[in-house]
């Protein structure tokens, strides 16, 4: 959906009669990523008065797409979202049915009526209009009134007066007697420190299982309602709440609910806090994580302390798996002694260590060549700053450090090929020279602008490559992927998956939400030891296993996977690339390592170096190195945003208004 005349043209389709309206069933997915009504030659006052996209248009166009599964939203059309049309895309198809007392009630239902598809996808990207925030505040408090409750910090709630004391003991006797026993020291506890506000169990617990994916980046809602609201939602796959208002206790909650989530965007949050993230990586929620963002700027670094992060990096079962795809540390307090406590990721594409200034350009490579050599795409804007006379990275270093030793054959194989082919040199050796691979999979590497000055004219086949906002990359326009890769077979669906949320999880995950942050540790002290205690149980008891992942294919094409043959310890990267769980996934148990569990990986042949000049992909990138910023803005590496409409995580690509944040937004 790019321009107002085709959203015209689908309003009138389901305008007209049953027969012809029906044929927008057959709408799975409804994007307005690319829509804009500028350069219509239309004044500001009509352009306000008389708007294309209005909540009663839009309401029409929904319920008239009746197989509707993914819907996005932009800044663009944002005012359209009235509670109307929250209602009618959160609640399409219900929510889960709650038993009644009635029998024997015949319920006369309309013959029209139509039976919508729950959906799966929801992007909300860059929504900041007044009314949205207006529409999706009433939708909490008419909905999710509890969660709303559940979500408030202790220190928002107000004090209660001396002459409500007697109703406070009251509640008091029935939640004792509601809950069999109490202990000394909860007892102890002042009645608001103590739980949450008592909630009915028939009206707590309105969930919405069927949404799988929820992108909220860029919004601009309050604490409460955004917490309520992603809480609402107990089977998401892939959540992004970058650029958001998101807080310790969202992330306390989220860690002790039934999610399981395979992507997480928690970039440039401010109101985090270390323990909240480190909780968070520790959980069952994130111990199938595949993706993770938790980027930050030099002036907002991302609020984790240096022992919290080398925990994550040692011990996290995330980290441990090595069936990472994606990871974006930028800004966290990393140097070269953190990054050796990497774990082998051999699945790893695409890893950002952009605004990290204590880190050197040797420890990157180091770090590549024995941890991550199939990293592909890699960022270091802003990082390595420390160690480098001008402040920002040269060519002349950024060549001898890091792009010779990763991608360049060794000096001594170059002269000895070129001795061969002029005849001066035979010798038996010329079948292993030719077998020579690079030891990583780099091609992408992105930079600040004060770095790609210097390579503006580019080193070798190296070109640079500036996006049409405020980002950069040097690009090798010689590298691709090989024609011999394959694509792996799809695997066997997980039946298991634990998604039905309780009344009892519900009503633990509102105590710890609602609970101040001395008093939610304390609370979930015992909880975390038995958790423990169980994963590592169950742990002795299943066998060492990989993620395997099925076939994928994004916007921008389909990423070939090599397939090779390799040892029973080590598996390949082609077992772990591939869609999401919601696309077919089979789960095993996390890999166990040893006690220093820092051994090398091998780098697989997914990438082809020195391509003919007349090679289309060579021909395209080098006329994207000379438009010196003038490129389209789908264009880039590296994104920032969470691609949610069809699954593909932060690997996927972005067009319209989600690429301007995904590509060209530092």
């Amino acid at each position: 959906m790019n321009l107002p005349y085709r959203f015209m043209l689908l309003l009138d389709v389901a305008e007209q009669e049953q027969s012809l309206g029906d044929a927008l069933s057959a709408i799975r997915m409804l994007d307005f990523a690319t829509f804009r009504a500028m350069g219509l030659r239309r004044t500001v006052g009509e352009s306000q008065e008389r708007r294309f996209v209005t909540p009663e248009r839009l309401l029409k166009l929904i319920e008239a797409a009746t197989g509707m599964v993914a819907f996005g939203s932009s800044a663009t059309m944002d005012s359209a979202l009235s509670l109307d049309v929250l209602e009618s895309l959160v609640l399409r198809g219900g929510a889960r049915s709650q038993p009644g007392r009635m029998r024997d009630v015949s319920v006369d239902r309309s013959i029209n009526s139509k039976t919508h598809n729950a959906l799966q996808s929801l992007d909300f990207c860059g929504c900041v209009s007044p009314r949205f925030v207006e529409a999706m505040t009433a939708f909490v408090e008419k909905h999710l009134p509890d969660f709303q409750r559940a979500s408030r910090s202790i220190y928002d709630l107000e004090e209660e007066e001396e002459d409500s004391s007697s109703s406070g003991n009251e509640s008091d006797e029935e939640y004792e007697r509601g809950r069999g026993r109490e202990t000394t020291r909860e007892r102890s506890r002042s009645f608001s420190t103590r739980r949450a506000p008592v909630v009915p169990a028939q009206s707590y617990g309105r969930t919405f299982p069927s949404l799988q994916r929820l992108g909220l980046a860029g919004v601009t809602l309050s604490r409460d309602v955004l917490s309520s609201f992603v809480l609402a939602f107990p089977s998401l796959t892939h959540l992004d709440l970058s650029q958001t208002k998101a807080d310790a206790g969202l992330l306390e909650a989220l860690s002790h609910s039934r999610v399981r989530l395979e992507s997480l965007s928690l970039s440039k949050c401010r109101a985090l806090t270390s323990q909240s993230i480190v909780d968070l990586m520790f959980s069952p929620v994130t111990n199938d994580l595949t993706e993770l963002a938790l980027q930050g700027t030099l002036l907002f670094p991302t609020p984790i302390s240096p022992d919290d992060l080398r925990t994550i990096l040692q011990r996290a079962p995330c980290m441990r798996s090595g069936a990472m795809r994606y990871l974006d540390l930028g800004g966290c307090p990393m140097t070269d002694d953190e990054m050796q406590l990497f774990h082998g990721q051999p699945a790893l594409l695409d890893l950002g260590l952009s605004s990290i200034p204590g880190i050197t350009l040797h420890g990157v490579a180091n770090l590549l060549l024995h941890r991550t050599p199939n990293v592909q795409i890699l960022s270091l804007s802003h990082s390595c700053a420390a160690h480098c006379i001008a402040g920002h990275i040269h060519a002349v270093n950024l060549y001898h450090d890091l792009i010779a030793p990763c991608t360049q054959r060794p000096q001594a194989l170059a002269i000895a090929q070129q001795l061969r082919r002029l005849g001066l040199r035979q010798d038996d050796s010329s079948s292993e020279q030719d077998e020579w691979h690079a030891p990583t999979n780099l091609r992408v590497i992105e930079l600040s602008s004060g770095a790609l000055s210097t390579v503006q004219g580019g080193i070798s086949t190296w070109k640079c490559i500036w996006g049409s906002g405020r980002r950069g990359w040097v690009v090798d326009t010689a590298a691709g992927p090989t024609p011999e890769a394959t694509d792996i077979d799809n695997p066997i669906e997980s039946k298991d998956r634990g998604r039905s949320a309780d009344s009892s999880s519900l009503h633990r995950l509102k105590r710890l939400a609602s609970a101040s942050p001395t008093s939610r540790r304390s609370l979930l002290s015992d909880e975390r030891v038995i958790s423990t205690a169980r994963s590592e149980e169950a742990r002795g008891r299943s066998q060492p296993g990989w993620m395997k992942r099925s076939h994928s294919r994004s916007r921008a094409g389909a990423l070939p996977v090599h397939r090779q043959e390799t040892s029973v310890e080590r598996p390949t990267a082609s077992a772990v690339i591939n869609a999401s769980r919601s696309r077919s996934l089979s789960l095993s148990a996390p890999r166990e390592t040893s006690a220093a569990g820092l051994e090398n990986v091998s780098v697989c042949s997914q990438i082809v170096r020195d391509l003919p000049p007349d090679h289309p992909r060579r021909l395209e990138l080098d006329r994207l190195s000379h438009c010196n910023g003038s490129v389209p803005g789908n264009i880039g590496w590296h994104s920032h945003k969470m691609e949610v409409l069809l699954g593909y995580g932060m690997l996927g690509h972005e067009i319209g208004n989600y690429a301007w944040l995904a590509y060209q937004t530092n």
